[in-house]
């Protein structure tokens, strides 16, 4: 059976500190030393994600509170009692804090989209008093039938919480995720059939675009959206995009990384072949001159040979079927929403271009000796 470990829950310090900082930025040093303040929002998504752990992590052990071994006496031979220090009920205090207070106490929750998982907890437990009362104020004593009445409640709310994951809407709102990245997985199958259909040859260029270790936190969704619609202003401005026939990008975050992206472009074969070079170009512009130096970026067509089982860098040929099978598992790769990003974000976090006609542009070559491409083995099922 899971055990709760001490060591996951704040103590009552950390709690402390986490409230001073529900209005503000935490003040840090900087590497030479300088005093500067950490966003807010940096701690919003890190406590949502810390939230979104214990919540599966409960629901994976599906524990109760012991009321013997919970009420106790506030010291020996006395009347009124005390809630003893207990990991499953401190995590749900400090899960009910967290929520309720981007929720409904700041305007902190409209920018998230909380997982099925917080929701339901916020059904369950959102009006139990015991849990406000030691979230938001000193704990007090209290007679014994109270604090019997206390952990009944508590226990009630938390099989009502259990018995909500049960239900069929809960399991449908659990796939949204899966479902999302089938649909994404067929639309950028789509657009890689249709420029084969289109061209004989094209040179796949792949780069993760995200910032330095420092900057990170401080960048928001809002500034990762900017400098991603900066970067695709520059495919219809730029000459490093003459030739450029599509695209796919996904945002994903991580609490070490942030907001970061994975690109992948689809440039004409014919024109372009020096993949290397053409994914340091990108990364160069993304690194100076869209984040202005906050940026990095992650040349992924570099030693791609030695790096990838299925190497789908560089140009690829429509009769290629090799590197087309790595093509779609890379498509596969890229397509699978990022759980954090889709709950931390309230916009789009997959995009591929408008998939080409065979009207959009002439074949380039000799006729083929096939009428399809390759490309049709790929199987649509994630």
């Amino acid at each position: 059976m899971y055990q709760y470990a001490y060591h996951d829950t704040p103590t009552d310090e950390e709690m402390l500190d986490w409230l001073g900082g529900l209005h503000g930025g935490e003040i840090i040093s900087n590497p030479l030393g300088q005093p500067i303040t950490m966003p807010s929002d940096y701690h919003w998504r890190k406590d949502l994600v810390w939230v979104d752990h214990q919540l599966k992590a409960m629901a994976d052990a599906r524990q109760i509170l012991d009321h013997q071994r919970l009420i106790q006496p506030e010291a020996f031979g006395a009347e009124m009692v005390v809630l003893a220090p207990d990991p499953l009920l401190e995590t749900l205090t400090t899960v009910f804090t967290v929520l309720v207070t981007m929720l409904h106490e700041t305007d902190i929750g409209q920018y998230y989209r909380p997982s099925p998982y917080a929701t339901r907890f916020m059904w369950a437990f959102g009006q139990c008093a015991h849990l406000q009362k030691v979230g938001f104020h000193q704990p007090s004593t209290m007679s014994r039938q109270a604090a019997d009445q206390a952990v009944t409640d508590l226990n009630q709310r938390l099989e009502a919480w259990y018995q909500s994951m049960k239900r069929p809407d809960f399991t449908y709102e659990c796939n949204r995720n899966r479902r999302n990245s089938f649909n994404n997985y067929k639309r950028l199958c789509e657009l890689m059939r249709a420029l084969f259909s289109c061209h004989s040859r094209l040179m796949v260029v792949r780069v993760d675009l995200g910032y330095s270790e420092f900057d990170s936190p401080y960048i928001d969704y809002e500034t990762a959206r900017y400098h991603r619609e900066q970067l695709c202003l520059a495919f219809n401005t730029h000459s490093l995009f003459k030739h450029l026939l599509g695209y796919a990008w996904k945002l994903e975050w991580q609490s070490k990384k942030g907001f970061h992206y994975h690109f992948i472009f689809f440039f004409d074969g014919h024109q372009c072949q020096e993949d290397i070079t053409q994914a340091r170009l990108i990364g160069e512009m993304w690194e100076r001159t869209i984040t202005g130096g906050q940026g990095r970026c992650w040349n992924c067509n570099l030693n791609a040979d030695k790096t990838y089982h299925y190497n789908a860098m560089g140009c690829i040929d429509y009769h290629d079927s090799q590197k087309q099978r790595g093509l779609f598992k890379l498509a596969k790769y890229l397509t699978k929403i990022d759980e954090y990003a889709a709950m931390l974000v309230n916009g789009r976090t997959f995009q591929t271009s408008r998939k080409p006609s065979i009207n959009d542009g002439q074949r380039r070559g000799r006729p083929r000796l096939y009428q399809s491409s390759p490309l049709n083995y790929g199987n649509t099922d994630l």
